[in-house]
C-alpha cells in the first residue's frame, strides 16, 4: 500500500490524463473492420482502432508504473513527476526524475530518470525505459540495456500490470549501465571513427521506394551527420579541451562519452535541431531516442568500446 502523501502526489501529477474513454461504433462501417475511441468527458475523438486493438488507459499505464516503483523500493518522495498530453489526450508522456538516486560520471552528476509513453491513436506503442538525466546539460541519456526498456503493442495479449512489475529489474539494469558510461569517458576515439559509426547507425535512414523521396532521405542523412559531428566537436572541446571553441578542435582527443553526449543532446533538445519539414517535437523526440537506443546496441558502437583505457584521462 502507498502512503497517503505519495498517493496524493501521484494523483495530482496524473490529473491531466485522468479522463474516461470508450469504444464506439462508426455508422456505415462494420465493427469488425474499425471502431472509434472517444473521450466520454467531452466527446473528443482520439483515434480509429481495429478489432485486435486493446486500449491501455493512461492512468493504468502511468499510475501502475509509479505504484510498482514505490512498491519495489524506489523512494519517490522527492521525485519530480511530470505528465504531458498531446493530440487532445490521444498521446501522453510521463517523465519521473529521481534526484535522490545519482551517479557521477566524469565531472557531471546524473539523476535516475524514467520515461513512459502511451497512446490511444496507435501512433505510439506503450513504451517505458530508464535512463539518466545529465544535470549539467539536461540531456536524457537513453539506456541500451534491454532489461531497462519495454515496448508493447496494444493488443489483447498485452498485460500492463505484468509489464510494470518488471520495473525494479529494469532499475538494477540501468544502475549497472552507469559503469559503462564511466568507461566511455576514458575510451579514446578519433573523429573519423565517430563519423563512420554515426553513418552506420543514426544516419542510415533507408531511401524510400518512391523515387522522389530518395534525394530527401539522402539529404536527411547528410544533415543528421553534420549536426551530430558539430555537437560531438563541441562536446570534446568542452569536456576534454580548454573549452575554447576558436581553437583547433581537431587537435583535441575525443572520447566515446562525447559521441554519446552528442547523440543524446540531438535526441533530447529536438526543437533546436529540427528541420522546417519536421513538426510535432514529441513524435520526433521519441523517434530519435529510439535511434540512439539502437545505436548503443549496434556492432559499430560495440567496436568503439574496445578503446577503453582504465585509469587514464583522455587529454
Amino acid at each position: 500500500m502507498l502512503d497517503t502523501k505519495l498517493q496524493k502526489k501521484i494523483e495530482e501529477s496524473l490529473q491531466e490524463i485522468n479522463f474516461p474513454v470508450a469504444i464506439t461504433d462508426i455508422p456505415t462501417i462494420p465493427p469488425s473492420m474499425c471502431r472509434k475511441l472517444v473521450r466520454t468527458d467531452n466527446g473528443q475523438p482520439l483515434g480509429l482502432i481495429k478489432s485486435r486493438y486493446k486500449p491501455i488507459n493512461h492512468m493504468d499505464a502511468f499510475g501502475g508504473a509509479l505504484k510498482s516503483m514505490a512498491e519495489g523500493g524506489l523512494d519517490l518522495s522527492e521525485a519530480d513527476i511530470s505528465v504531458k498530453s498531446y493530440e487532445f489526450g490521444a498521446m501522453a508522456k510521463m517523465e519521473v526524475i529521481m534526484p535522490n538516486l545519482t551517479e557521477t560520471i566524469g565531472t557531471h552528476e546524473h539523476q535516475l530518470k524514467y520515461i513512459a509513453r502511451n497512446s490511444y491513436n496507435g501512433l505510439w506503442k506503450f513504451q517505458s525505459f530508464f535512463g539518466w538525466l545529465n544535470t549539467v546539460c539536461f540531456n536524457t541519456q537513453v539506456s541500451g540495456q534491454q532489461l531497462a526498456y519495454s515496448s508493447s503493442k496494444h493488443t489483447h495479449l498485452f498485460d500492463i500490470d505484468a509489464s510494470n512489475k518488471k520495473i525494479y529489474t529494469a532499475v538494477e539494469a540501468v544502475k549497472g549501465e552507469a559503469q559503462s558510461y564511466k568507461d566511455w569517458w576514458y575510451t579514446k576515439v578519433e573523429d573519423d571513427q565517430v563519423a563512420d559509426m554515426f553513418q552506420k547507425t543514426i544516419c542510415k535512414k533507408k531511401p524510400s521506394n518512391i523515387a522522389k523521396y530518395i534525394s530527401e532521405d539522402t539529404e536527411l542523412n547528410k544533415k543528421r551527420l553534420s549536426q551530430l559531428m558539430d555537437l560531438y566537436t563541441k562536446e570534446k572541446v568542452q569536456i576534454h579541451g580548454s573549452g575554447d571553441y576558436t581553437s583547433n578542435p581537431s587537435k583535441v582527443q575525443g572520447s566515446l562519452w562525447c559521441a554519446f553526449q552528442a547523440s543524446t543532446y540531438w535526441s533530447t533538445h529536438v526543437e533546436k535541431t529540427m528541420s522546417k519539414k519536421e513538426y510535432k517535437a514529441h513524435i520526433i523526440q521519441r523517434d530519435r531516442q529510439e535511434c540512439v537506443r539502437k545505436m548503443l546496441n549496434s556492432a559499430s558502437w560495440k567496436s568503439l568500446e574496445t578503446g577503453f583505457v582504465p585509469d587514464q584521462v583522455v587529454a
